[in-house]
């Protein structure tokens, strides 16, 4: 079995549908075409820092304070932040760097002694973005923020990534946590190794809690096939399988909601409708233009050089805004009350960004250089899915339905984003290098035009 390389940063996507990949799909979703979608997750030590993108930018303050609102004490932008800066040992650009591209940082907000190497994107990123990108983003009224680390990430900024300093290689788990500790002699790394199931105390205690004792794993052959099932004793047991796995173990430990358990003949351990369900995730699109011939150099960036972040009152116009209040007035499916509201106050009062757009440009073998818009985000979406087990076999995917665009509000908001691009190339100075769109198309211009090139053009972000 061969495996990607993990460690460049400019490969990460060569690892999507491989072995380093669990391969996951939706069920169709009826909201998005119909399509099915693949739901990228690592499969390989160091989990998602292993084969994400790399880019790095820390949310608002307000949404780390919900935390804390929603009933998770302790856990907040304060708290958050001491911790995230411990983790992290940012690189001061260089002296050829500040001069090719001028990037700005405040070290305040950043840690220096940590495991994680971060650094700003300056090697080989083209003069376009100086010379076009951020003065086309002023003429639209967007800021240029000095550093959005610092709990406030609204605007345009420039790429911090989890890469050593000038070069294109992966900062992650496993180099910064796992490889200086690797001879520790009570450390011990089982690989090739699957949990099936959480173990627990036969009896429950006086105020009707379980208690774990192990795990049960199966260990697996180079096709992925169990070559037989183990059980590991331990006086704790930490579950950290992302996103779509974690559901799923607790499941088939008989952890959740009585009518999924039940269905596939799993014995109900601790009864938690809530296993499973409030499943989100971003959806993401993508929107190009040719560049006139012979305009700029491409150069050769590891990533998008700028990341704009915004909040809806920055590209909706006055009556979309009205509109989108609106939509608001009716809670979506599957999304609690208190979720709900906070989401509302941010939309309506605050100014916590709502969407991401990616600046990238590239040539190809001719020297025909694109400028796209290669991460179109909805950042808080509404519309809420389900993963669930539908086998008592720890080998089977779960059901995944994350119900991608099926609150009104994301469609319309989505949409909006993807006509906003043809506002940014019709401002210069940017319009003055514009050749045309390239995706979508001419053919693409109203508002229906923009929803169902959404529907059938949006897919997954990284889980």
């Amino acid at each position: 079995m061969s495996f990607p390389n993990i460690t460049d940063l400019r490969l990460n996507r060569g690892n999507f549908g491989t072995a380093n990949d669990w391969k996951f799909v939706t069920v169709p979703q009826a909201d998005a075409g119909n399509r099915t979608q693949a739901q990228i997750q690592a499969r390989v030590l160091g989990g998602g820092s292993a084969i994400n993108s790399g880019m790095y930018l820390r949310g608002n303050k307000a949404e780390y304070d919900a935390l804390e609102i929603l009933g998770a004490t302790g856990w907040n932008w304060n708290s958050m932040f001491s911790a995230v800066k411990k983790s992290e040992h940012f690189f001061l650009p260089s002296q050829s760097d500040i001069h090719a591209l001028e990037p700005t940082y405040n070290p305040e907000f950043h840690g220096f002694s940590g495991p994680i190497a971060l650094s700003i994107q300056a090697q080989n990123v083209s003069g376009f973005f100086r010379e076009y990108a951020v003065p086309t983003l002023h003429a639209l009224g967007h800021e240029l923020n000095f550093d959005p680390n610092g709990g406030r990430h609204n605007g345009a900024s420039w790429d911090f990534l989890t890469a050593l300093l000038d070069t294109s290689t992966r900062s992650y788990a496993v180099s910064g946590y796992y490889l200086p500790v690797a001879n520790r002699t009570n450390l011990v790394l089982k690989t090739s190794s699957h949990v099936s199931r959480i173990l627990w105390t036969e009896e429950k205690t006086k105020d009707g809690l379980l208690s774990a004792t192990g795990v049960e794993y199966l260990t697996l052959n180079d096709a992925g096939e169990s070559t037989g099932a183990h059980v590991l004793r331990a006086k704790n047991v930490i579950l950290s399988g992302g996103t779509l796995n974690t559901p799923k173990v607790l499941e088939l430990s008989g952890v959740g909601d009585p009518t999924v358990l039940e269905k596939v003949g799993i014995n109900v351990k601790i009864n938690l409708p809530g296993v499973g369900a409030n499943l989100c995730n971003q959806p993401l699109t993508t929107a190009s233009f040719l560049l006139k011939n012979g305009t700029v150099d491409a150069g050769n960036a590891i990533r998008s050089a700028i990341i704009d972040v915004e909040p809806f009152s920055k590209y909706l116009t006055g009556a979309d805004l009205e509109r989108s209040k609106n939509m608001l007035s009716t809670p979506p499916t599957g999304l609690s009350t208190p979720q709900f509201n906070i989401m509302k106050d941010f939309i309506l009062n605050t100014d916590v960004p709502q969407m991401e757009f990616a600046w990238n440009i590239a040539a190809d073998t001719n020297n025909v250089s694109t400028l796209t818009f290669d991460r179109i985000i909805l950042l808080k979406p509404l519309s809420r899915g389900l993963v669930h087990i539908n086998s008592t076999n720890p080998l089977d995917p779960p059901v995944i339905d994350p119900r991608y665009l099926n609150a009104p509000h994301d469609k319309f908001t989505f949409a909006k984003a993807v006509e906003y691009t043809r506002k940014i190339v019709s401002t210069e100075p940017l319009r003055s290098i514009i050749e045309g769109p390239v995706l979508p198309g001419n053919n693409v211009n109203t508002e229906a035009d923009f929803i169902d090139y959404v529907n059938t053009q949006s897919q997954s972000d990284e889980v």
